[in-house]
């Protein structure tokens, strides 16, 4: 049995009832613009009262997170790297493995859902992990890029995840977006 995660997928309950579904390969490959376009438009009139998020393995076994953040696929694909908002989701536990706060609002779980480690900003207290960074590295195929933020202040530098390690490596480039 393999364990290397093929999709994320997330799967939904509205209140009437009605159900989506949408996942991510590990490709790229993704529920379609239209798709999530038209669970968007159905959200706006019903409410959501429930959404489950799932790792799949190569094996087809499902690997349930109960975080609502995404979960973005590491390129070896043996985990997951989630990026904390300030708060957590209403669909999400609010508390350590599932959430952490700024300044190190950010983690690593393993394929069978355990945590790897939380990730450590080294930009201090006044500073949060932003978001993904997924602008063209080929110097990095193998790691994925953070961006830190500093409250109040632009641009955001770009950090690098090394899957096996909690600590940030910089990269001294500036991102503005």
């Amino acid at each position: 049995m393999s364990n290397l995660i093929s999709e994320v997928r997330t799967r939904g309950e509205f209140e009437d009832g009605q159900t989506f579904d949408e996942f991510i390969r590990w490709d790229g490959a993704s529920t379609s613009f239209e798709e999530q376009k038209k669970n968007m438009i159905y959200a706006q009139e019903h409410k959501v009262i429930s959404v489950r998020q799932a790792l799949v393995l190569d094996s087809g076994v499902e690997v349930d997170i109960p975080i609502h953040e995404p979960l973005n696929i590491l390129p070896d694909r043996t985990g997951v790297l989630v990026v904390f908002n300030k708060v957590p989701s209403k669909f999400s536990r609010p508390q350590a493995p599932w959430f952490f706060a700024f300044p190190h609002n950010a983690a690593i779980y393993n394929a069978d859902g355990s945590l790897r480690f939380q990730l450590h900003s080294r930009e201090g207290e006044s500073s949060y992990i932003g978001a993904i960074h997924c602008g063209a590295m080929p110097e990095h195929p193998e790691m994925l890029g953070v961006l830190i933020g500093t409250v109040g202040h632009d641009p955001e530098w770009l950090y690098l995840v090394d899957p096996g390690s909690p600590e940030l490596i910089p990269t001294g480039k500036w991102i503005r977006y």
